[in-house]
């Protein structure tokens, strides 16, 4: 996992199943330090999810993001299996 400028997209239909995927994978996000799963997108295009602080993935900003722990969508999809 690494950390990555990311911004807020569309959350996919199965968003439920990602973020149980990525809280198996990275166990430290059910922690209460105010950062949230977020459904993002990379700055070079990669579709994931990361740790974002809640005032940015509740935020509708098109603007990028440092998002911690991020793990691309491909990953978790494979993790489901």
């Amino acid at each position: 996992m690494e950390n990555k400028l990311a911004k807020n997209r569309k959350s996919p239909a199965n968003e439920a199943d990602l973020i149980q995927a990525y809280k198996q994978r990275n166990p430290s996000a059910n922690k209460k330090d105010g950062l949230d799963v977020a459904v993002v997108i990379a700055k070079d295009g990669t579709k994931g999810h990361g740790l974002l602080p809640e005032k940015f993935n509740r935020c509708k900003d098109t603007d990028f993001h440092r998002v911690k722990d991020f793990i691309p969508d491909s990953e978790l999809k494979n993790s489901k299996k």
